[in-house]
């Protein structure tokens, strides 16, 4: 029986290498293409296949530098350090002609952001934002990040040299390092000699408190808005100085889901132009083309809002641009591979592969359609999109509560706030509390936020008392 057992020990560890074998047979990035030989491939550089091993964030953040080295149309840029002394990087990539003059391009885009009227878009590129690794035991998406960047400054055909003409696209690898770092130290501390998929085995049982979450545990897709955090205060500086017109939240679900694409579900932030809409559906439609071409299969429109303005996935819709989401199944339980309920072996090389086939899909749909982006961009910080009949927002002047919390915090979005020279009464002012109506009295020293500015979206949302959305039914999601 020893014998038996031990034979049977060796087909299942031979079955289970055979299938990450067919899945990096499989799923390949873009093999046919030319590279650039002086450009080092992140398998070069890490010593293993992306899909074999998890990575550590200073091995992550070194290759970026590592491809900055290397060549004149990426750089990197630290915006934060984490509690626990980890840098926070993003990577700007572009073709060599963009990047030269890369400060004039910025500060275009800025100036499109704070004055569309008077701001024409002919001639701009469009500026693409992906982000990683927010949570950190969603961990495939760093590691298509690195694939994702090599694809962009390696490529050598006229399809990327395109893209990179023609836009200028900006990732923030790992947005979550101390929560990343600590589910890796547990897997790779977990995890057996032999490849197990079975889901009950504890390499796919994270122990408590689990990676998503940063040094004090808090979930940082719930501040893009509040910005507690530095990991959240450094990335909205950068963002601010960038207002790109694109931005992707790369994700990870339950290891049983397919590949959620956009468009998402109700309810919707009627805010937003209607046009929002069909911008999420094209970029759906783009990733689902490719999907296609791969067979892997997808889901769209059955879950995950966009209504909470805190998530990396709506945050930059109510800045004037198309914000989105992703999620990739596998997330803390997934491991190197998992079988699913369905028998399907679900392996990390194809978690890296989907989100790759993702980003560089995004990029696509972003420089076919750059004209219409720029415009619906344009057309969302102008006045031309202000919905309802709200003029300004009225704070009075009172140091004994948040006032001065959430003043500082409108700041550091760039919103504009004057205050009053003197006293003043106020016909048809609504009450925030029970909307009545009446002319109120406000002093010198208190706070008017205008809604006659290009943050009237991300304004409106955050402070409207009643929001109109699609429909009455408030789904719950955990992007």
């Amino acid at each position: 029986m020893k014998y038996i057992a031990t034979i049977l020990t060796f087909l299942m560890a031979s079955t289970l290498t055979f299938a990450q074998q067919d899945a990096f047979e499989r799923f390949q990035f873009h093999p046919d293409l030319n590279y650039d030989s002086g450009i080092t491939s992140p398998a070069e550089y890490l010593g293993y296949e992306l899909g074999e091993e998890f990575t550590f964030h200073y091995q992550v953040m070194n290759y970026f530098k590592n491809l900055a080295e290397e060549s004149d149309k990426i750089s990197f840029h630290k915006y934060a350090t984490t509690y626990e002394g980890r840098d926070l990087y993003y990577a700007v990539i572009t073709s060599e002609d963009n990047m030269a003059d890369i400060e004039t391009i910025r500060n275009a885009n800025v100036e499109l952001a704070n004055n569309p009227e008077s701001t024409s878009v002919e001639g701009k590129p469009v500026v693409v934002w992906m982000s990683y690794n927010v949570h950190g035991n969603e961990a495939s998406s760093s590691e298509s990040a690195m694939q994702t960047a090599y694809r962009l400054v390696a490529g050598t055909d006229s399809e990327t040299q395109n893209w990179l003409q023609n836009s200028v696209v900006i990732i923030d690898p790992m947005m979550n390092p101390d929560g990343r770092d600590r589910y890796v130290y547990w897997y790779r501390s977990s995890q057996a000699n032999i490849l197990n998929t079975d889901a009950n085995d504890l390499e796919h049982d994270e122990i408590w408190p689990g990676g998503r979450t940063n040094h004090y545990w808090f979930d940082l897709n719930r501040d893009w808005v509040w910005l507690v955090h530095p990991e959240s205060q450094g990335r909205i500086a950068a963002y601010q100085e960038w207002m790109p017109q694109v931005h992707m939240d790369f994700h990870e679900q339950g290891f049983n889901n397919n590949y959620f694409a956009m468009p998402g579900t109700t309810p919707r932030n009627l805010e937003l132009p209607s046009e929002y809409d069909e911008w999420a559906d094209a970029f759906g439609r783009g990733l689902i083309e490719e999907f296609d071409k791969a067979n892997v299969n997808y889901a769209t429109r059955e879950s995950f809002d966009f209504f909470y303005p805190g998530y990396g996935s709506s945050y930059p819709s109510v800045m004037g641009g198309i914000g989105m989401l992703a999620e990739q199944g596998g997330h803390s339980r997934g491991g190197r591979a998992v079988k699913t309920d369905d028998d399907y072996v679900l392996t990390l090389r194809q978690r890296v592969f989907d989100h790759y086939t993702n980003g560089v899909s995004i990029v696509k749909t972003a420089v076919e359609n750059k004209e219409g982006l720029l415009n619906y961009f344009k057309n969302s910080v102008s006045q031309s999109s202000q919905k309802g009949n709200t003029q300004a927002y009225i704070l009075p002047n009172n140091e004994n509560d948040y006032t001065y919390q959430v003043l500082n915090m409108l700041m550091k979005h760039n919103v504009e706030i004057e205050r009053a020279t003197e006293d003043f009464d106020q016909r048809n002012s609504f009450s925030y509390w029970d909307a009545s109506s009446s002319t109120r009295s406000f002093k010198a020293g208190d706070f008017i936020i205008k809604t006659d500015q290009p943050k009237h979206l991300f304004i409106n949302t955050l402070f409207r008392n009643q929001m109109e959305i699609e429909d009455s039914v408030m789904c719950r999601s955990l992007n």
